[in-house]
């Protein structure tokens, strides 16, 4: 791999980007990194310039360091809100499903008194009958599976971005 394309990739530039710096046609590039042709002279101290300016990057400027420590400062505060975030969302999931569940339950129950009471020919059973199963399906295993899935869901991502937390 010519010197060319290592310096494009560490950069992120595309040929013609690298071309337009080195003042030279895209077909020029092209070639060199090819090994059909070789640079001209000003190109070439052009090349060695950035050469020499990632042989002096090696070491970290004190700038750099303070912006990656500030960096590294956002994303831990980003970290610990999302951290928050999602453990608010797990609760009330959970409350949301603690209430599904036990609606769900009371409508079982009132289905047997409906159940119940028609056996005795009470009118008031047909009444309570239809709450019961307006509340079932209101309430019901499908929607309770729901609700379980989203508190599954957040408790994953609860536990992704705690790991970014001890990073």
């Amino acid at each position: 791999m010519k010197t060319t394309q290592l310096l494009r990739d560490q950069l992120g530039l595309s040929q013609e980007m690298m071309a337009y710096y080195l003042k030279i046609t895209l077909s020029q590039l092209a070639m060199y990194e090819t090994g059909k042709r070789d640079l001209p002279t000003a190109t070439l101290t052009k090349l060695s310039e950035i050469i020499v300016f990632f042989e002096q990057k090696q070491k970290v400027s004190k700038e750099e360091k303070q912006i990656l420590k500030e960096q590294q400062t956002k994303l831990q505060e980003m970290v610990k809100y999302q951290v928050r975030e999602l453990e608010y969302k797990q609760i009330k999931a959970q409350r949301a499903l603690d209430k599904i569940q036990k609606k769900y339950n009371q409508s079982l129950q009132l289905y047997s008194l409906a159940q119940y009471l028609e056996k005795n020919k009470t009118e008031l059973a047909n009444v309570l009958l239809a709450q019961a199963l307006t509340g079932m399906e209101k309430n019901s295993l499908a929607n309770q599976a729901k609700e379980l899935l989203r508190l599954e869901s957040l408790k994953s991502q609860l536990d992704y971005v705690s790991t970014l937390k001890k990073k």
